[in-house]
């Protein structure tokens, strides 16, 4: 009787081991990249460029050819630093772009950050557009000293249908790029 109980614990430790990684490497193979951002400043405004990675990861590819609708929020938070206590978020912007595909007249439809717009045959264009470079102006921000400009962009679950959005223990939707910190002083 012994022998069982310490297989039943080996087993239970093979296999939460087997999870982990798997869903480790899941969240890896999901996420994409901001591959390089540039920052300006004028009087009054910040200039934000950026720029992604090419290729979205495969279960997102999945779901849009079965026609659902991919949407994704760009986040950008200014936020001052504190020595001793949590850094204050002093602003958060969120901006939204989306990707399409109608399949009755099979083609893809790109909406970007300021609601425009593209239609395209192709899969690879649409895709291209979707991820091209983005720029964007923070208007009516003054105040450079001891502040960092946290950048990323993240796949919208709310936007994706309910059956998969119940799943919530599916780490595969998790879709995150890497996080950019940008000093403010280097402007």
């Amino acid at each position: 009787m012994l022998f069982f109980k310490k297989n039943n614990l080996n087993l239970f430790l093979f296999l939460s081991l087997t999870i982990n990684l798997s869903m480790g490497i899941a969240n890896e193979i999901n996420n994409f990249d901001i591959k390089g951002i540039n920052v300006g400043r004028d009087d009054n405004s910040i200039f934000i460029s950026l720029e992604q990675s090419s290729t979205l990861p495969p279960n997102i590819i999945e779901l849009l050819e079965r026609g659902i609708p991919i949407a994704f929020n760009l986040k950008i938070e200014i936020i001052k630093e504190n020595k001793f206590w949590f850094d204050k978020v002093i602003q958060h912007y969120n901006y939204s772009y989306k990707i399409k595909y109608f399949s009755l007249r099979k083609v893809f439809e790109v909406i970007d950050i300021k609601g425009n717009a593209k239609s395209f045959k192709s899969e690879q264009e649409a895709i291209q557009s979707l991820l091209n470079k983005k720029e964007i102006i923070i208007k009516k921000y003054k105040n450079l000293e001891k502040t960092k400009l946290k950048i990323w962009v993240e796949l919208d679950k709310g936007r994706l249908p309910k059956a998969i959005q119940a799943d919530v223990f599916n780490k595969s939707w998790d879709v995150q790029s890497n996080i950019i910190l940008y000093d403010m002083r280097e402007l």
